[in-house]
C-alpha cells in the first residue's frame, strides 16, 4: 500500500449531507439545538448547590462544562446560517471536545456501575431469593446455583447496557463529523470567495486566519490560527478530493436553498 493510499484511508471522513437527505447546515443547526437543550440541565445542576445538596467534584466539573458549552452554543448558533468561519470553527471544536469528554464520563460511569454490580451480593437474583422460601413451595437454591443465576443476570444486563452505550457513542461520533464537515465547508467556501487568488502551499488552502489575511486581525485571528493549526489539512484541505467534496456539498446546499 502506497503512502498516498494509506493517508486516504487514515483521513477523517467528512459527510456530504445529514443522514443522506438534509444539508450539512440544517444538520448542524438541529444538532446544535439538541445539544443546547441537553446542556441546559447544567444550570439546574449548579442551582442544586444553593439548596445544600452535596455534589461530587466530578459532578461539579460536568455541570460547569455544560454551562460553558451552553454559552458557546448561544453565541455560535446564530452564525451557522450566516456561515461565519470563526464561529463555525469554534462550534466544531467545542462539539468535538464535548463528545470526547462525554465519552470519558460515560466510560467512567459504566465502569463504576459494572464494578458495583459485580461486587453487589444482593442483586435482582438475591432479592428474588429473599422472597422465596420453602414454606410457600418455592425451590431453594444452594449457594453455587445462586451465584450462577446472579452471574447470568449480571452478564445479560451488562451486555445490553454496553450495546446501548456503544450505539449512542457511534451516533454522537457521526454527529460530530457532520458539525466538523460543515465547518470545513464554511472555511473552504470563504477561502474560495475571498482568497481565490491566493496560492496553495503544500496542498493546503490559504489560511483565512493568517497574519495579513482577511480574518487574521486581533484576538479573533489568533484564536482562529490556534484552532486551524491542529489538523490543518483537515480544516483547509486543498487536494483534489477535498475540492471534489466541496463542489458536491455546495451543489447539495444550493439545491436545498432553491
Amino acid at each position: 500500500m502506497t503512502a498516498s493510499s494509506l493517508s486516504s484511508w487514515l483521513r477523517v471522513p467528512r459527510p456530504k449531507s445529514f443522514f443522506g437527505f438534509m444539508s450539512l447546515q440544517t444538520g448542524t443547526e438541529l444538532i446544535s439545538i439538541a445539544l443546547l437543550f441537553n446542556k441546559a440541565t447544567g444550570i439546574y445542576g449548579i442551582l442544586t448547590l444553593f439548596t445544600g445538596y452535596s455534589l461530587s467534584a466530578l459532578q461539579i466539573t460536568a455541570y460547569l462544562g455544560s454551562i460553558f458549552v451552553l454559552l458557546t452554543l448561544a453565541v455560535c448558533i446564530p452564525h451557522i446560517r450566516q456561515q461565519s468561519p470563526l464561529q463555525n470553527l469554534a462550534l466544531a471544536w467545542v462539539y468535538a471536545i464535548d463528545t470526547l469528554v462525554s465519552a470519558g464520563y460515560t466510560a467512567a460511569f459504566a465502569t463504576t456501575w459494572y464494578l458495583a454490580s459485580m461486587h453487589d451480593t444482593k442483586g435482582p437474583a438475591g432479592a428474588e431469593d429473599d422472597v422465596s422460601s420453602p414454606s410457600n413451595g418455592d425451590v431453594q437454591l444452594d449457594p453455587s446455583q445462586e451465584a450462577q443465576v446472579k452471574a447470568g443476570t449480571t452478564v445479560h444486563d451488562t451486555a445490553a447496557s454496553m450495546v446501548l452505550i456503544v450505539a449512542l457513542t457511534l451516533i454522537r461520533i457521526y454527529l460530530t463529523l457532520v458539525v466538523t464537515a460543515y465547518a470545513c465547508m464554511v472555511l473552504l467556501r470563504f477561502v474560495d470567495e475571498q482568497m481565490g487568488d491566493s496560492k496553495e502551499v503544500a496542498d493546503v488552502s490559504p489560511d483565512p486566519f493568517a497574519v495579513g489575511a482577511p480574518l487574521g486581525e486581533g484576538w479573533r485571528g489568533r484564536l482562529g490560527r490556534a484552532m486551524v493549526s491542529i489538523g490543518k489539512g483537515y480544516w483547509l484541505g486543498g487536494k483534489k478530493e477535498d475540492e471534489e467534496w466541496t463542489r458536491q456539498v455546495n451543489s447539495k446546499f444550493r439545491s436545498t436553498r432553491d
